[in-house]
């Protein structure tokens, strides 16, 4: 276990710098940092004073240097441009936000879809499977901006019960989790049916089964348990995609997440936030890897061993 952990907070510390890195070269790679920040009739004087306060009149290499300076040391990522704030803090500010939205929608697709999966696997050719099977595939073909817009469409304009957008009370987390939820539940539909499938067909369940055991306790206590794991990472991975991945989502429904601001970022030409902000995003996918690693080692003794 102890192995496990340092190799997954080494793992960890090279992927977030891998991200770091490329982030700052490719930030450099769309053009002059000091014109991208720059408003757009702004004088030489105005983008030379930005050079000079971001270092940018300094070679490329000095610049990277610092930058990783500052980043370790201080978590120094800059000043937002346009609300003249630390960036770092404007991105955790909302990251909750995107954090919470992202943490109900996979609540809600695993209490929906890994039940249906199970559901569905057991009852193979049923019409439960195909109406399963059929649900999920047309939940995975639909746009998420679509969902969204049809969202606000019935629930808003035409029946008057949830707000547009925004982030003012319970009910206005109802939509924006729905929207996310769709797609993530036909994934742990799909992904769970197949597992358990998979798992129904082992030798070990063959075993159990000619011993007498109850079809019920085949399921629940020897099919489930491995059936299970690759849901473990498909929740870290759907937590992950969904806290940085939500842009359309939060656009839609105006809310005041990571995507919305990484997106607003842009259009303000907010470089030291959108540095920020991509910086944050690799980071929460490398710690969620390292500890999807730590459950499995927990739940899987071979792992935790080896």
């Amino acid at each position: 276990m102890t192995r496990l952990l340092f190799t997954g907070a080494r793992d960890t510390i090279i992927t977030i710098w891998l991200v770091v890195t490329a982030v700052f070269f490719l930030m450099r790679l769309s053009g002059d940092p000091a014109l991208l920040m720059a408003p757009i009739d702004a004088p030489d004087e105005v983008i030379q004073q930005i050079r000079q306060r971001y270092d940018l009149d300094e070679p490329i290499w000095v610049q990277y240097v610092t930058y990783l300076r500052r980043l370790v040391l201080h978590g120094d990522f800059g000043t937002s441009l346009r609300q003249s704030e630390s960036a770092l803090a404007r991105v955790l500010e909302v990251a909750p936000n995107s954090l919470i939205l992202a943490g109900l929608a996979v609540l809600v697709s695993l209490l929906i879809g890994v039940p249906t999966g199970v559901l569905a696997a057991v009852r193979r050719g049923s019409w439960i499977d195909r109406a399963a099977v059929a649900a999920a595939t047309l939940l995975q073909s639909m746009p998420n901006f679509w969902v969204a817009l049809m969202m606000i469409l019935v629930f808003s304009v035409r029946l008057h019960w949830l707000p547009t957008g925004g982030m003012r009370g319970p009910e206005s987390y109802v939509m924006p989790v729905a929207a996310l939820a769709f797609l993530t539940t036909a994934r742990f539909v799909r992904l769970v049916r197949s597992s358990v499938l998979d798992e129904l067909g082992s030798d070990y369940t063959r075993t159990a089964r000619s011993k007498g055991l109850a079809e019920r306790v085949v399921v629940f206590k020897h099919v489930l348990r491995n059936a299970l794991n690759p849901v473990i990472t498909m929740t870290t991975l759907q937590l992950g995609t969904l806290f940085g991945g939500s842009v359309v989502t939060e656009t839609v429904f105006a809310w005041p997440g990571l995507g919305r601001l990484m997106v607003d970022s842009i259009g303000y030409r907010d470089y030291p936030v959108v540095l920020a902000s991509v910086t944050v995003i690799g980071a929460t996918f490398a710690v969620l890897n390292l500890v999807t690693d730590v459950i499995y080692a927990v739940i899987n003794p071979v792992v935790r061993y080896e």
